[in-house]
């Protein structure tokens, strides 16, 4: 009943040419993620009319029409700095036909935290072959490459890498809008020998296995359909049961120890 089915071709995001050094080659961006959730709109509860949500000035309580908006940054004073739609067309943007390569970096000395959205890069056809170079000098040295290109107006960083015979731009988040935790850090000194840890080691040794995302899949969203069909079919909904919290001591111990015989039970059923 849920299934959505995606068709047709991808829309390009954005136009323009990857640089490095003196070699330039045109692509696209397509978009390399998607949202399967599903949409709701918010409605009247007595006839099922859609809101409409009005701008409403917090001051005078009118309606504003566009004609009548602009942009406003409140400054900590508490003051207000407005701006105009030209005030913004006046500004020295990036360049946003060009995706230039600043330097090479080890894949992994990028922090994923930076990540932000991910594209597909897709050349054009006279631009094949020096796309081939580029994504197979990467793959052959585990590299990533480092570029800045402008972006619906922005400044964006990002970085370049192989992925499945193509190549995927990752934008980065810009190191000042990456926040520090604000919470102590818990600093616990359990020693090298301590049970807990020769039990944690053996749960993860009997736990790892190559990563495969296609065998996971969104328990979320499953829940949300199952709910929206028993509303639906006006039958009532499962109560559902958080796991209870584990803390330290002999309930860490024990907690290690259950899971430790949940996993190999497992397996060796699976292996009978």
């Amino acid at each position: 009943m849920f299934a959505q089915v995606y068709a047709g071709v991808m829309r390009a995001v954005w136009r323009g040419s990857v640089s490095f050094g003196l070699v330039v080659f045109p692509v696209r961006l397509v978009g390399a993620t998607r949202d399967h959730g599903f949409r709701f709109h918010e409605v009247h509860r007595a006839d099922g009319g859609r809101l409409r949500h009005r701008r409403v000035c917090s001051v005078c309580g009118d309606e504003v029409d566009p004609e009548g908006m602009c942009k406003g940054y409140e400054l900590p004073d508490g003051r207000l700095v407005l701006l105009e739609a030209e005030d913004f067309e006046g500004l020295a943007g990036p360049v946003e036909s060009t995706m230039e390569v600043v330097q090479f970096a080890a894949a992994d000395e990028v922090d994923p935290i930076l990540f932000g959205r991910s594209y597909f890069v897709e050349p054009e056809r006279v631009a094949v072959p020096s796309y081939a170079v580029l994504r197979d000098v990467l793959t052959r040295s585990s590299r990533v490459a480092v570029v800045r290109m402008g972006l619906r107006r922005r400044d964006v960083l990002g970085v370049l890498r192989p992925r499945g015979g193509v190549l995927v731009l990752h934008t980065l988040l810009w190191p000042d809008e990456v926040r520090e935790p604000d919470f102590d850090l818990v600093d616990v000194d359990v020693g090298p020998g301590a049970a807990e840890v020769r039990l944690a080691e053996s749960l993860v040794d009997s736990m790892t296995a190559r990563f495969d995302p296609s065998v996971f899949s969104d328990g979320y969203r499953e829940a949300l359909g199952a709910l929206i069909e028993a509303r639906a079919a006006g039958e009532g909904i499962p109560a559902s049961r958080a796991p209870d919290e584990t803390g330290g001591g002999e309930h860490l111990l024990d907690a290690l120890r259950r899971s430790l015989e949940r996993v190999r039970s497992g397996r060796i059923r699976r292996e009978e």
